[in-house]
């Protein structure tokens, strides 16, 4: 079953009077409308809210979110963000940044402990994920307070909305940040240019092209300098042994212009794809996913790819940068080339395969939400309105205090000082459009990164959440089985008659119970859109 390119449903415009349901069931306009009675009077439809301005006393508010750089200079900086939001809104953030361990670890026990606080991030980690809280009713909806005290954050936000929106009500804002993505694959230019294969590796447009760069760079190892060979011609891309098979990414054909990305559902097993006509299906069980299967066997069996690639507990990027790597593919973003360059250490070359569309588990991933427990929920929505409009508090955020941590270069790009304290990424932080760009990228960086979303495919299920509890110890057990064969058959370790197996033992764990409790939420979804 060859599987074809989603098609491209903008949802621009149709979301201006009402935002869409989540999967399951939607709320009429009356119902999702603050106390279920709009329109009941012409008064009511002609009298205009008065613009709040802020509170009449300080109200303190708690934050807690992911940070992979620490806290250090942290306080300097709260102080500065206060500053800010005491003056306009009369609203105090102690923020708390936790790194990953201890964010999964406490956010949790908070949570599920009744603790008290008002803005905790959604993160693509299951167990602290959006849908994961949502379903766990830990998440407060907040409908009303985004209409009163935040509507230019809702009009700004309106597009996306419904990633966080379930049944017709908001539960948490997403980050606004370049959502949309491509699958590349990427080279160290080094070598490229000391083969003088650097434009043929630019042009390359199917995946034979690209197996030719790959054994050229093989057979040259014993005439390249020592600090430009490597082990591996081709390296997994994560810790799970994948080398090809991306999550959203279909890539049997071997032209890069056939190949496409699909629909997942939110599902981070890879195992749900929506096909064109809304059918929810096994991936695993398709001719494509065996193509690819075998295409990585072939490869591993002609020796360009990495040996340890099952079993690395390394990225792709770390690998390059380690000197054992030349190449891996990767889903990545608009200034991918600047990315990866900080991320390996390395110049490299990226070629796009092909365009992934916009889905609601990337809305949702870096979503700021309030918790159930919040007593101080008005605040907490003001600030966030206050936050994705404001770029003095987006780079205080994202870059620190200017002279201390950061300078800004004669492009207008913010530079990270050697001896900075503060920084954080800037997909985590309100508006990620408002941020300065970083050095390197360019001083339009920023514009082109929003025209660049602004034309993006947007998938036509993007605002279908699932919420996966009812199927929890199949999803497990499932789990379980892929862990056996996954990195195995996807680094072309092992062989492609593997799927057989796999399939097998998938089906017994209660595949069939988990794709049609995923059709069931998908068709009740969109019956009501």
């Amino acid at each position: 079953m060859k599987l074809r390119k989603l098609a491209s449903i903008l949802l621009v415009g149709a979301m201006a009077s009402a935002l869409l349901a989540g999967c399951g069931s939607a709320a009429t306009e009356e119902e999702a409308a603050p106390g279920g009675n709009a329109g009941t009077s012409a008064e009511a439809e002609t009298e205009e809210a008065e613009a709040f301005t802020g509170f009449d006393e300080t109200e303190n508010i708690e934050m807690y979110g992911l940070s992979f750089y620490g806290d250090n200079g942290l306080t300097e900086v709260m102080d500065a963000v206060n500053a800010i939001t005491e003056e306009q809104i009369n609203v105090h953030v102690n923020f708390t940044p936790m790194d990953v361990a201890t964010y999964m670890e406490q956010i949790g026990l908070m949570l599920s402990g009744g603790e008290s606080f008002d803005l905790v991030m959604a993160t693509a980690i299951p167990v602290v994920s959006f849908g994961t809280m949502q379903s766990q009713n830990q998440l407060m909806d907040i409908t009303e307070y985004m209409d009163e005290y935040a509507p230019e954050l809702l009009e700004k936000m309106e597009e996306y909305m419904p990633a966080t929106t379930v049944d017709g009500k908001i539960y948490g804002v997403p980050c606004y940040r370049i959502y949309n993505s491509s699958y590349y694959v990427i080279m160290r230019k080094d070598v490229l240019d000391q083969l003088n294969l650097t434009e043929q590796a630019q042009a390359i447009a199917s995946w034979s092209d690209f197996k030719a760069i790959l054994e050229q760079v093989r057979d040259a190892q014993d005439s390249l300098p020592e600090e430009m060979r490597t082990n591996a011609m081709i390296s997994n891309q994560d810790a799970q042994g994948t080398v090809f098979t991306g999550q959203y990414s279909d890539i049997a054909a071997d032209a890069f212009a056939d190949d496409f990305g699909f629909e997942t559902l939110s599902d981070t097993n890879k195992i749900i794809y929506v096909d064109e006509e809304g059918k929810v299906q096994n991936y695993f069980a398709t001719d494509d996913y065996r193509a690819t299967v075998e295409r990585a066997h072939e490869w591993h069996e002609a020796g360009l790819i990495y040996k340890d690639a099952a079993t690395s507990d390394e990225t792709g990027d770390t690998l390059m940068r380690n000197g054992i790597t030349f190449s891996y593919v990767v889903t990545s973003e608009i200034g991918v080339e600047q990315a990866k360059a900080a991320a390996t250490g390395r110049e490299i070359i990226a070629v796009p395969i092909h365009e992934i569309p916009v889905q609601t588990s990337v809305g949702n991933q870096w979503a700021w939400c309030v918790p159930t427990t919040s007593e101080h929920p008005e605040a907490a929505v003001a600030f966030l309105n206050l936050w994705y409009n404001s770029p003095e508090l987006e780079n205080l955020f994202v870059f620190g205090i200017e002279g201390r941590d950061y300078e800004l270069n004669d492009a207008g790009e913010a530079v990270l000082k050697e001896d900075h304290q503060w920084q954080w990424d800037d997909f985590f932080s309100g508006d990620q459009f408002l941020a300065y760009p970083k050095e390197g990228s360019g001083a339009d960086f920023r514009e082109v990164s929003k025209a660049s979303l602004d034309e993006a495919t947007i998938s036509p299920y993007y605002g279908c959440t699932v919420n996966t509890d009812p199927i929890a110890n199949e999803l497990t057990a499932l789990s379980n089985v892929l862990k056996k064969y996954e990195a195995g058959l996807e680094s072309g370790t092992t062989d492609p008659s593997g799927i057989d197996q796999m399939l097998s033992e998938l089906e017994s764990s209660g595949m069939q119970t988990v794709l049609d409790y995923y059709q069931e939420q998908l068709d009740a979804w969109l019956a009501e859109q």
